[in-house]
This record gives structure tokens, C-alpha cells and sequence, in this order.
């Protein structure tokens, strides 16, 4: 059984009226993971993700790592050291130069902690080439932390200096293939917005210093973001905002303004970072020639506090309901009280064994074993972290049968509640809109 008591949480308590001028803080989601105790900061930029945000992210993780891998995708692990030789054949070294954090080993030899593996993964395919035709098309990518020294690191997870983050790599013949490529991985980034529940707007952007002939952003609209989107109100296609644009190109509807978080980005790179690192293949006749790259990022921290940035209260988290850091939360009698002297600890117990054998729930209920609190304030602070589903135990669990107070979180409003038996509980746990969350177990 999982007890809150023992979790690593290091809530911080501020006393009532008063004022915070800590300038640091700038954003919501930032705000509320320091005060919940799920992330701590170490330095400028720099963040310690506590037990239940680890929680959040390996499931969001996990999330991830099952759409991309529809694709066909293969997982890697690159590491994080690039040499900077290879940055300096294509050039970006020169680009993003004040944004890399470099270093040189003990033989005087310069590296780089990798914002991004472009220019490693054309190096692997030029090292294992040429590639044949038949071996083409191939996506790989790896899950891991990278690294960019930030100008002016804020918004906490929103822009740190090291950040996990999904990148995906693939290697095609032609461009037709790169294209049928970056429709299967877009219909993958849509199954994973869509299981988060989350509005995430694709939208044409510029190459930048990626290069290429077709990029993407993926924006989450949220009030506190530093993109603005058009989104038009009848077909709900979006653009990046345009002083000059006042009307959907798509079908002439007006369009509104929204502010955003870009949370992926997608490119068809050409040969931009092939050509000069020697990564080809060879085609069923003539030459060999240079494989055509792609690539697909999503920041997976960033994803995370973009989702409570858009969700959340000003007071209370809300998450995705397949991230929250538990699905359920049981909140027991307090000592003493007339409850406990009928009820123990043991019926808690019974309670949280008998909704542990849901499919999905064995590992993702949380008790709330603080019984010298009293049942209202463990409640706000479990309303407070925003766990989906809070069960209390209070005086209608002396009825008979019992009946638990049941609150579910909602992003607009205060938590709902309603009565319920255990069979009604367990009915709701299954066939209720908790189901995606269970789907989505550790």
C-alpha cells in the first residue's frame, strides 16, 4: 500500500496574507510545483524532479514511447556528449553557438552537451554505411535529458537548462518517402495530444536554424504563453499569429488570437546535415547518394508544465488525468473521531485492496495515512495537487452499507462529489471517465 506519509514531498507552508516578492517565480506552473512539493530547484535553470512529478513524467514518458513506437520507430540511447567537429561541419555550431554549453576533456578535445542529435545521428548512419535502399525508411529516437544554456532561464520547467525531451530521427530515399514518414509520426503526435485530452494545434513555422523544407510547431494554447496563435472559429485551423492575417485562409472565417506553448516541433531536414557528415545510402542502381533526414521533437518536461499551465488553477494543480502522479486518493477517518472508533484503520485498508484489484489500479492509489489531520484539510490538499479521484471516509461510511464521498477534479470548476456505495465506487472506477487513466498504468 502506498501512504503518503512516506512519500518525499517537501511542501512549502505560506502563512496566510502573506506576500511573496520572489521575482523568480513566473509562472503558474512553476509556482505550484515548488509550493506541492514536486520540484525543487537546484540553480538557475536547474530543477530536481521530487517523487511524484517523477511519477508524472514516467508516466507521461511511457505515453509517449508507446505512440511513437506505432510508427515503427525503434528506441536509442545517444550519448550526451557530441563532439564539436561535427557541429562545425554543418555549420550550426557557429548558429547556436552562444546557446551550447561546451567543454573540452584532458587531451584538449571539444565537446558539447547536445540541445539536440541531428548531427550525431548522421554521423551514425555515415559509420554504419552506406545504408542500402532496402534498409530504408528507418526512424529511430531516445528519451534523455539535453542541455541549452538559456539567455535568461524562467518558467521554471517551461525553460530550463536541461530539459528531458522525446527526439526522433528518420532516414529516407526520396522526399516522397520523408513525407509519408512525417504523416504517420504527425498522426502519432495527434494520438498522444488526444489521450492527454490536450487542444494541441499543429501549425506551419519556419525552418530556422534547423533547416529544411518543412517544419511544424505543435502549440498548446494557455494564458501565460510566449506564442501566439490564430485559431479560426468555424474549422479550427490554426496559424502562427500574423499581424496581417484577420481571416481563416482555409474557409474566410474570422479567426481569434491565442496565446501558446509550443510543446513540439517537426522538420523534413533534406540533406542539410546528411551531405556533410556522409551519411548514404546506396539506391537499387547508380551511386550512392545522401539520405533524406526528418525529425520530430517533443519536450517532455516542458509538456508537462505546459498541460498544468493550461489546465490548472491559480490555486490547485490539474492534470491530464493519464499523468496525474496517482489516479486516487483515499482519505481516512481522523483519529478519534467517531468514525475512526467504528472504522479503524482496517476498513481503509479493505477499501484500498478492494480498489487495487481494478485493472490498471494496483499501482496507482494513494492513501492518505496523516489520521491526525482532520479530514477537511487532507481533502484541500489533495484538491490541491489535483489528484483525479478522491475517496474520503467519513461519517456516511457509517451508514449501511457505507457510503464514501467521491470527488472528481474538473479544470473549470470546484471538484464535484457524489455519494456512493463501494459497488457504485467500483462501478464508477471502471466504467466511469477514469478508465483512460487505468489504461495508462505504470
Amino acid at each position: 500500500m502506498k501512504r503518503l506519509s512516506q512519500i518525499f514531498q517537501p511542501i512549502i507552508t505560506i502563512p496566510k496574507n502573506a506576500k511573496i516578492k520572489n521575482t523568480d517565480i513566473t509562472s503558474k506552473s512553476q509556482k505550484l510545483l515548488l509550493e506541492c512539493g514536486l520540484v525543487r530547484p537546484t540553480s538557475s535553470g536547474l530543477f530536481t524532479l521530487l517523487p511524484l512529478a517523477r511519477r508524472s513524467v514516467d508516466k507521461l514518458e511511457n505515453l509517449i514511447k508507446n505512440c511513437i513506437e506505432t510508427t515503427g520507430a525503434q528506441r536509442i540511447s545517444l550519448p550526451a556528449l557530441t563532439p564539436a567537429n561535427l557541429w562545425e561541419k554543418t555549420g550550426r555550431i557557429a548558429d547556436i553557438g552562444p546557446e551550447l554549453v561546451t567543454l573540452k576533456d584532458r587531451h584538449d578535445k571539444q565537446y558539447l552537451l547536445a540541445p539536440t542529435h541531428e548531427e550525431t545521428i548522421a554521423d551514425l548512419l555515415a559509420d554504419v554505411g552506406p545504408l542500402s535502399y532496402k534498409q530504408l525508411p528507418l526512424i529511430v529516437y531516445q528519451i534523455s535529458n539535453k542541455y541549452r544554456d538559456e539567455h535568461r532561464p524562467k518558467h521554471g520547467l517551461l525553460r530550463a537548462r536541461e530539459f528531458l525531451m522525446l527526439d526522433a530521427y528518420g532516414a529516407h530515399t526520396s522526399l516522397d518517402c520523408a513525407h509519408t514518414t512525417y504523416q504517420r509520426m504527425t498522426a502519432a503526435y495527434q494520438r498522444l495530444f488526444d489521450q492527454l485530452h490536450l487542444p494541441v494545434y499543429q501549425v506551419r513555422a519556419p525552418s530556422g536554424d534547423m533547416g529544411g523544407s518543412v517544419s511544424h510547431e505543435w502549440q498548446l494554447p494557455a494564458a501565460s504563453g510566449e506564442d501566439q496563435i490564430h485559431v479560426c472559429v468555424s474549422c479550427s485551423q490554426a496559424s502562427l499569429a500574423s499581424e496581417s492575417q484577420k481571416s481563416c485562409q482555409a474557409c474566410g472565417a474570422n479567426t481569434k488570437v491565442l496565446s501558446s506553448i509550443e510543446v513540439g516541433h517537426t522538420f523534413i531536414l533534406g540533406t542539410k546535415y546528411s551531405d556533410p557528415l556522409g551519411a548514404h545510402y546506396v539506391p537499387s542502381s547508380g551511386p550512392s547518394e545522401p539520405v533524406i533526414m526528418s525529425c520530430y521533437g517533443i519536450g517532455v518536461t516542458r509538456l508537462l508544465a505546459s498541460s498544468l499551465e493550461a489546465l490548472s488553477t491559480d490555486k490547485a494543480l490539474r492534470w491530464p488525468r493519464a499523468i496525474a502522479p496517482y489516479s486516487l486518493i483515499i482519505i481516512g477517518p481522523k483519529e478519534g473521531s467517531k468514525e475512526w472508533s467504528a472504522l479503524g484503520e482496517n476498513h481503509v485498508h479493505q477499501l484500498h485492496e478492494a480498489i487495487c484489484r481494478l485493472p490498471g489500479l494496483d499501482n496507482d492509489v494513494l492513501v492518505d495515512d496523516r489520521h491526525q489531520m482532520t479530514i477537511g484539510k487532507r481533502l484541500m490538499m489533495a484538491d490541491r495537487l489535483g489528484y483525479p479521484t478522491i475517496v474520503v471516509c467519513g461519517k456516511a461510511a457509517l451508514d449501511s452499507p457505507p457510503r464514501y464521498e467521491v470527488y472528481q477534479t474538473n479544470t473549470e470548476v470546484d471538484a464535484t462529489v457524489r455519494m456512493a456505495t463501494l459497488d457504485e465506487l467500483l462501478d464508477l472506477l471502471s466504467n466511469g471517465h477514469d478508465k483512460d487513466i487505468a489504461a495508462n498504468k505504470q
